[in-house]
């Protein structure tokens, strides 16, 4: 519950909205606990009761008979403001919830997306906070005019006890509150622990339709749709049979509550009898006791609600609640000019508690271009993230012109920072805004040279549209080549200091390649640029060659220097040449 109400926060911004519902809802609890009961037995003592010995006027009955739909229709309006209002700010709290999370995933390093998947954050960004946002709504709406509904149904009994001694039946509606609420409590456990079960199966069949979609070609080659089928399967079914359970719990609150309720409605009935209470007064008393039998099986089922929806809270607490591993400095250093230094001092990280990256030391001067060689597996592609601060080493420091780089703000850093990664993504919007996002103030002229200087130009005029031509499903449409010099062309466009290349040119086929080479090294000059190589092809011009073993910097030099003085390095290079002479 009380992970449930931090949502309320959210709802600062509507605070008049608020107080207004309440305000209404009082009213509608006013109308039906304690107006619904003293209406009633007014109008039918006054028009059969009193028919004989008192007669009455035609109008002045009329007037007693309107009070009925007079305060049915005041319960509705006030029924209708209150929900509406509280709507409103239910709608509120989820609009700035996603708002927020969204925000918040927005500013989560790297770290953050390895512990969740894409399939499990869109449930909890979607389905969860929904679930969580009725919830609200259903809270909301009903927290203070049940209440405030029982009040008045029970200022009502406690009229009748002052006013006709009928103290019985007060303690028949004491007698009975706890019975009913009785039955929340003995299943509240079972019912927690089975939401539990079921939510985390449905996570995992988001997860895996998350990863169908992803790798929708990889299951076709492969002929895994059969395998697919029965995994989805397995997970469809555990999740039916505690959602089962689940309801066979909540299934058994409702026939006991309204066995209860007939239960005082009797017990009335016999004492009325025997007591000699009038018919407009029994009324009366079983319209006050519906009224608070009622709410009592409505808040019944708000707590099953909760029961229901709490391990989403939880879900969604996870994310709001996540401690950056890549935190912003609280004084920043305000960032100069930068030259491209990169310094690394005895750095070690530690993935997943295994260490991936061993004392790396090293300093890369400003205006280098540097390759990063190893097996895979060997730390060149941690070092490339750690130099981006996409983390933060485990121990030591890493340095951007003698300034570590943890007290430099991210927005800072980034601006002078450009990458290409191996398998570069393209937004769902046109290539023009794609190429556009690296500098949102360049100029159309600005946007056409880099694509020339990424050889992207000329296919772009022939697409359709041309640089209006829209992006859909992630770039999928275009070539693995063309997303590659689109990718490129943001850099061009940006021309930051420091530069991370992940391959840039293995999407491309061997006449592209050999022009993005051209531009690549036109790249390379006055910039300090990292390259991930996977191919010694592609780094042939570089100035400087960084050799990585089993998470260790084995040595530092220029291709003719490690050829004569590092034998792993030989070995990689051999066994590449090897490759391309059969």
């Amino acid at each position: 519950m009380r992970k449930l109400l931090r949502f309320y926060i959210y709802l600062k911004p509507c605070l008049p909205q608020l107080i207004a519902a309440i305000i209404f809802g009082a009213l509608f609890g006013a109308c039906s606990g304690f107006g619904m009961p003293v209406i009633f037995d007014k109008v039918l003592r006054q028009i059969f009761m009193d028919q004989g010995s008192s007669p009455r006027s035609t109008w002045y009955i009329i007037g007693v008979a309107m009070l009925l739909p007079t305060i049915f229709a005041l319960r509705a309006i006030f029924g209708y403001l209150s929900g509406y209002l509280m709507t409103y700010s239910s709608l509120e709290v989820l609009r700035r919830l996603k708002q927020h999370i969204f925000n918040r995933i927005q500013s989560y390093p790297v770290a953050f997306f390895d512990k969740f998947t894409t399939g499990d954050l869109l449930t909890r960004l979607t389905n969860d906070t929904a679930a969580v946002q009725t919830v609200l709504l259903s809270f909301s709406s009903e927290v203070f005019r049940q209440p405030l509904q029982v009040i008045g149904a029970l200022g009502f009994l406690l009229y009748l006890c002052f006013t006709k001694g009928q103290v019985i039946v007060l303690l028949i509606f004491f007698a009975a509150v706890p019975f009913c609420i009785l039955p929340v409590q003995m299943i509240r456990k079972n019912m927690k622990r089975f939401a539990g079960k079921a939510q985390m199966w449905l996570s995992e069949m988001a997860q895996l339709f998350g990863e169908n979609l992803d790798a929708v070609h990889e299951v076709r080659v492969f002929n895994l749709q059969e395998s697919q089928k029965q995994k989805f399967e397995k997970l469809n079914a555990d999740f039916k049979i505690f959602s089962l359970k689940m309801a066979k719990y909540e299934l058994m609150q409702q026939p006991f509550m309204e066995f209860l309720a007939a239960t005082m409605v009797s017990l009335t009935f016999v004492y009325s009898y025997f007591a000699g209470i009038d018919f407009p007064t029994f009324s009366a008393i079983g319209i006050a006791l519906y009224f608070t039998i009622d709410p009592i099986k409505r808040v019944v089922r708000m707590s099953t609600d909760f029961i229901k929806v709490m391990p989403l809270v939880d879900r969604i607490c996870d994310i709001l609640d996540y401690v950056s591993t890549v935190p912003e400095p609280e004084n920043p250093v305000k960032l100069p000019p930068v030259h491209g230094e990169i310094s690394f001092k005895n750095v070690d990280f530690a993935y997943k508690d295994k260490i991936v990256l061993k004392d790396a030391t090293i300093t890369i001067p400003a205006g280098t271009s540097c390759a990063l060689v190893g097996e895979s597996g060997a730390g060149k592609s941690t070092f490339a993230k750690l130099a981006m601060r996409l983390y933060d080493p485990t121990s030591g420091v890493i340095e951007l012109d003698g300034i570590d780089l943890r007290k430099i703000s991210q927005s800072d850093f980034v601006a002078n920072l450009g990458s290409v990664p191996q398998y570069p993504v393209l937004f769902n919007d046109t290539i023009y805004n794609n190429i556009l996002l690296a500098r949102p103030d360049a100029t159309k002229e600005e946007i056409e040279a880099a694509a020339k200087m990424a050889y992207a130009h000329e296919f772009i005029l022939e697409l359709e549209n041309g640089y209006d031509t829209v992006v859909v499903e992630r770039g999928d449409r275009l070539s693995g080549g063309q997303k590659q010099r689109i990718a490129l062309a943001r850099v061009f466009l940006k021309n930051p200091p420091l530069l991370v290349l992940d391959e840039a040119t293995s999407a491309l086929d061997v006449n592209s390649e050999a022009f993005i080479q051209k531009a690549v090294d036109t790249l390379m000059k006055d910039r300090t640029m990292l390259v991930i190589a996977h191919r010694f092809s592609t780094i042939k011009n570089v100035q400087k060659i960084i050799v990585f073993e089993d998470g260790r910097i084995l040595d530092f030099g220029t291709h003719d220097e490690l050829m004569q003085r590092c034998p792993t390095y030989v070995r990689l290079y051999e066994r590449q040449v090897s490759r391309i002479d059969k």
